[in-house]
Order: C-alpha cells, then sequence, then structure tokens
C-alpha cells in the first residue's frame, strides 16, 4: 500500500485535514474522508467511476475501437485469432506492437515485431499475462502522457525508453543491475527487465547483453517507455500542442473519466500523432504528482484547502523578553 504512488495522494490530502483510511494493506486501496464526504480509490482510480466505464478504458482493444469509431487518430489494431491472420497483418503494416489487452507497465508487450518467428515469441509471451491478446501496427514518435483532471489538462510528461551511460569497463547487463539498485530504492517497480524482449530489442538496436559500452557512451536498451520497464520521464515545460489538449479532453469525455491519462505518440517531423492508451487508474507520481495530486483532490473535495504547517514554540520563544 505505502508506495510513491499512493502516498503522494495521501499526504497531499492529509496537509488538507482529509482524513486516510487504509482499507487493505496489499493493495493501494484507501478511503479519503472528510465531513460527510468519502472516496475510496485505487491509485487516480475512485469510486466515482463506475465499473463498465473502468473496463472500457482498461480494455486496450475496447478503448482503441471506441475511439476509432468518434474519429481519433489511433493506430490500426486486431485482436489475434491465428497465425495466418497474423502474418497478413504484419505483411500489411510490416511492423507490430504486441501486447495483451488489459495489462500495465509495458507488462507483456513486444516493439517493433517485423519477423514471422518474432511474432511467434512476441504472441506466447503476451498470452503468460492474459488473454485476449492485440496486434497493433507499430507507429514511431516521442510518447507524451497529458493527465486531465474533469477534462482539463494539468500536467503533461514525455516519457523516454530505458537507457544506461557506459564507463569503459562494465556490461550492459552490469549497468542496467547497477540501475535498477538506484531506481528501485525509489520505486521497487521501476527497473529494467533482464529479459527475453530486452535481449531482442537491444538486437535490434545492434547490441547485446555482454557488450561493453564506450566510456560516456549512452545507451538504449529498451523500446519501450513505461517506467515498469525502466523509462524515463520529465514534466514538459513548453506549451502543448493544441490539437493534443483538445483531442484529450474530448477522449476524457468521451470516457467519462474525471481522472485519466491519455497516451500520445507524436510524430513532430510528419506533425502526426497517435493515441495509444486510455489509463483510468493512473499513478500519481513523481515529476507531475504533486502538482496533479491538487487538481485531483480540488476535484473530489472542493471545499478543502491545505493547511499552513504549524510553527513549534521553543521555551525561549514563549518566553517574556527580559526588561531594558
Amino acid at each position: 500500500m505505502h508506495t510513491v504512488y499512493t502516498t503522494t495522494i495521501t499526504r497531499a490530502a492529509r496537509r488538507r485535514g482529509i482524513r486516510v483510511r487504509v482499507l487493505d494493506d496489499t493493495l493501494p486501496v484507501f478511503e479519503l474522508r472528510q465531513g460527510g464526504r468519502s472516496v475510496r480509490c485505487y491509485n487516480a482510480l475512485t469510486d466515482r467511476v463506475g465499473a463498465a466505464t473502468f473496463h472500457l478504458a482498461q480494455n486496450k482493444h475496447a478503448a482503441n475501437r471506441l475511439l476509432h469509431r468518434h474519429g481519433f487518430p489511433v493506430p490500426a489494431q486486431e485482436l489475434f485469432v491465428d497465425f495466418a491472420r497474423a502474418r497478413r497483418f504484419l505483411a500489411r503494416h510490416r511492423a507490430l506492437v504486441v501486447k495483451p489487452a488489459a495489462q500495465w507497465g509495458g507488462r507483456g508487450v513486444a516493439v517493433d515485431v517485423r519477423t514471422a518467428a518474432e511474432l511467434r515469441r512476441a504472441v506466447r509471451a503476451a498470452r503468460g499475462y492474459g488473454e485476449p491478446v492485440i496486434l497493433e501496427q507499430c507507429v514511431a514518435g516521442e510518447d507524451q502522457r497529458l493527465i486531465l483532471v474533469n477534462a482539463h489538462c494539468v500536467a503533461a510528461i514525455r516519457r523516454t525508453p530505458a537507457a544506461v551511460t557506459g564507463d569503459g569497463r562494465h556490461t550492459l547487463a552490469q549497468l542496467i543491475r547497477r540501475q535498477n539498485r538506484r531506481t528501485t530504492r525509489v520505486d521497487p517497480g521501476h527497473r529494467i527487465p533482464l529479459d527475453a524482449e530486452t535481449r531482442r530489442q537491444l538486437a535490434l538496436l545492434g547490441r547485446r547483453l555482454a557488450g561493453v559500452p564506450r566510456a560516456g557512451e549512452r545507451v538504449q536498451v529498451r523500446l519501450t517507455s513505461n517506467v515498469h520497464t525502466g523509462g524515463d520521464c520529465a514534466v514538459i515545460t513548453g506549451a502543448i500542442a493544441p490539437a493534443l489538449l483538445r483531442l484529450a479532453a474530448r477522449a476524457a469525455r468521451l470516457f467519462r473519466l474525471p481522472v485519466v491519462g491519455i497516451d500520445f505518440l507524436v510524430d513532430r517531423r510528419r506533425k502526426k500523432y497517435w493515441i495509444i492508451e486510455i489509463s483510468a487508474d493512473l499513478a500519481i507520481s513523481p515529476p507531475e504528482g504533486d502538482e496533479v495530486a491538487r487538481h485531483f483532490l480540488d476535484f473530489l473535495f472542493p471545499g478543502a484547502r491545505e493547511r499552513p504547517p504549524r510553527q513549534s514554540r521553543s521555551r525561549h520563544s514563549a518566553a517574556k523578553p527580559p526588561s531594558a
């Protein structure tokens, strides 16, 4: 329960005098209460969202189909049925993303799948996380997540694939393990997997785990940019393209989600963009977490304002000053 994904919210709530009650020590489920109002939360998902709405957004294929029907730019998708049909889809799009329909954090995702052999391995790996499996057109672009509260964008982050920096002595595998030790101290889920998909993606980049990068050389080791596959994120400080803001607000209203992350891939050179995911139970965490938590709590508890910190008074400060 006590992870960076929940404590960002609960700390902000307590500063406003909102009571926090943990409902299960093994899950990020808690209740916020003030006066006669109470809200149950799972990360940023609240009981203000109905079960049907949540499942529609969580299922990546259902979300993609709904967005497509309403004219949003999305990659082509189809569900995996059999390998003959999957190979035809691959031939049509040349490169695919293969992923489970209802997972999170990049689990079971294979990117830039180009051959029949890779396709077979990717489907097998995705199935290990649950059925159904999605085949998706692989589109390239910068990964941007816009976070909306009540259909208003309150933060935007840029997500980048995992990378390590060489020192001329250690292998990529050793550098990854060393980096994982650093990142998991802050977030136990922030790690680069040393798995078959990392090896495959490194091979696509002409690398291998046993290779030793030059000192100072930055090496991308994954194609996915999820934090749970070692990716990094940074707050976007410049202006967001107005077209993305309009699309994100429309999508939030379409799904009827009061708090939502809308994930885009943005191709700046060709001025194209696609919505690749709708996140209804997104984790509110650094670096954008404090700002999102503020708007999140303003929405849930409109009258609750942050209390000023208490001033501690020492014995000396409380005593009367000596007379002249």
